[in-house]
């Protein structure tokens, strides 16, 4: 899923208004604010791309993943 606090935050120690984000990615300005604001909450990967390209991020720093215990197979192998 789409990091929106992620982008922000990028943003912002990038010193970059939404606007300049927007002029660097070719993504509206528009679409940048409902990313931010949690009104578009996922973003797809012509978003997503620009978006980091232009911030000097990989992609996969946009995006959340959660890994929990049970996302893990701890199960042991035995021999």
């Amino acid at each position: 899923m789409f990091n929106l606090d992620r982008l922000k935050s990028v943003r912002e120690e990038k010193k970059l208004t939404q606007q300049q984000l927007s002029d660097l990615s070719g993504i509206p300005i528009a679409t940048i604010q409902k990313q931010e604001q949690g009104i578009q909450k996922d973003a797809s990967l012509s978003i997503a791309a620009p978006l980091a390209a232009a911030l000097g991020v990989a992609i996969e720093d946009l995006y959340s993943i959660r890994i929990t215990s049970k996302n893990v197979n701890d199960e042991k192998v035995s021999a």
